[in-house]
């Protein structure tokens, strides 16, 4: 799918952005524009009113001297007087018609008809001899005003819209090429490369967040796939083997059918039996492992005090460790509760102390500890035993995988797999340390 300029959020936002502020702009001016047109509106309602009043007062027969007078000193030529007779016919004054809806009642009105620009006022009213006297304000200032205004608005609207179209462009280049490089490792992972990542910026934006949150469901599937393999490679390996042995005890008590004697033939169907069972407790390994990871996350868990969870265990495994002659110790720190499944927690426990017992030797020590450290709570369980390399330490979380160390010794591979499903479950960590000599099995919260 091509990824187009034009449709970015970046682009499409900045543009938005920059016609928003055009229509600011406009509004604004439009606001200062209707203030200062009421201010003026105001000063020249005064100017005529108090040119009206000074004319007033004077006697009639000077009122064309002081009309002269008056038009002479307006060097604005703002003003215009006219002093027309009964019949509206023009006497004296720069005006030479008077208004079409002449009212005679002192007060600003609306010159519509003047031939000015917008804003033109008059007052009018009839003198003692019936004569008429009109003062007119021209509103030149105004319409200047406004013409300056209207002149701003467009060059300040292009000049945003430019801005803003240029601005868009260059932010919505980033995110596009950001876009691309996630488009080319997408494309990637569909066709089953799933050691790609999605590229994450410095930015820490929504498309970061976004592509952290994939390259976490990408390594669970990758891992997920990796398990699957792997399994098939080692179900083939690990399950052929108590097959064989099943079928061979069969094909034995087939032949000896007739000649051995029962007992013989017991031994054969004991074993057989023994094998069965092997394959059986291999299936039902691999079967807690799915319920463990179908378990919803949160489903079953408590606040739980793991102390007298691991005393419990403690006491439990205690006998079995004096049997083969191993040292088990406790050491419990003062923790916060965990949110836990305190059934799967035991049972990871629980495979984990199985295996520490099945390959530490006589006279060796197992230490089940729980610490309190900076990254949060550790539950430990530590051996002398002959422990595992490093390099082994991640693949013996795998299924059916097995350390080099002890090849033969028994199992089904499958413990440490069910406890690293549990720790997925719980959110917890799983570590394996070297202990020096022996292993460390580190279940650690975040």
């Amino acid at each position: 799918m091509r990824i187009r300029l034009l449709r970015t959020t970046a682009f499409r936002l900045t543009v938005t952005y920059a016609i928003a502020l055009s229509l600011g702009a406009l509004l604004l001016n439009g606001l200062i524009y209707w203030q200062v047109a009421s201010y003026m509106s105001r000063q020249g309602d005064q100017t005529i009113l108090g040119e009206m009043r000074q004319l007033s007062y004077l006697p009639v027969e000077s009122l064309p001297d002081e009309i002269t007078r008056l038009q002479e000193g307006d060097l604005r030529g703002v003003v215009t007087y006219g002093l027309f007779s009964p019949q509206r016919q023009h006497v004296h004054g720069t005006m030479q018609t008077p208004p079409q809806e002449l009212v005679l009642d002192g007060k600003p009105h609306d010159w519509d008809d003047s031939g000015f620009a917008d804003g033109a006022k008059f007052v009018a009213r009839q003198l003692p001899n019936g004569q008429i006297l009109v003062v007119g304000f021209e509103a030149k200032t105004l319409a200047s005003l406004r013409n300056i205004l209207l002149r701003y608005l467009g060059w300040s609207a292009c000049l945003i819209l430019i801005a803003g179209l240029l601005f868009a462009v260059l932010l919505g280049l980033g995110p596009l090429r950001r876009m691309r490089k996630v488009q080319a490792a997408s494309r990637r992972i569909a066709e089953g490369d799933f050691t790609q990542r999605l590229p994450i910026s410095r930015r820490g934006d929504e498309l970061d967040m976004l592509s952290s949150l994939v390259n976490r469901m990408v390594g669970e599937v990758g891992r997920l796939l990796d398990e699957v393999k792997s399994l098939e490679d080692n179900a083939a390996h690990d399950l052929r083997t108590p097959l064989n042995k099943l079928r061979a005890q069969l094909h034995r008590a087939l032949i000896e059918y007739d000649q051995a004697p029962a007992e013989v033939l017991k031994v054969r169907l004991e074993k057989s039996l023994d094998a069965a069972d092997v394959l059986l407790g291999r299936f039902r390994a691999l079967q807690r492992i799915a319920e463990i990871d179908a378990r919803s996350r949160r489903a079953g868990m408590t606040t739980l005090m793991v102390g007298p969870l691991l005393a419990q265990l403690f006491e439990d495994y205690q006998p079995v460790a004096e049997e083969a002659g191993i040292e088990l110790q406790l050491n419990v720190e003062q923790v916060p509760p965990l949110l836990a499944d305190r059934e799967l927690l035991a049972e990871a426990l629980m495979n984990v102390l199985d295996n520490a017992l099945k390959f530490t030797p006589a006279g060796g020590q197992i230490r089940l500890n729980l610490l309190r450290s900076e990254q949060g709570t550790r539950i430990e369980v530590e051996d002398n035993g002959p422990g595992i390399t490093p390099d082994q330490h991640q693949a013996v979380l795998q299924r059916f995988a097995r350390g080099r160390q002890e090849p033969r010794a028994s199992g089904s591979g499958l413990g440490l797999a069910i406890v690293a499903a549990v720790a997925r479950t719980h959110g917890y960590q799983l570590l394996l340390e070297d202990a020096q000599p022996g292993l460390r099995v580190v279940l650690q919260s975040r």
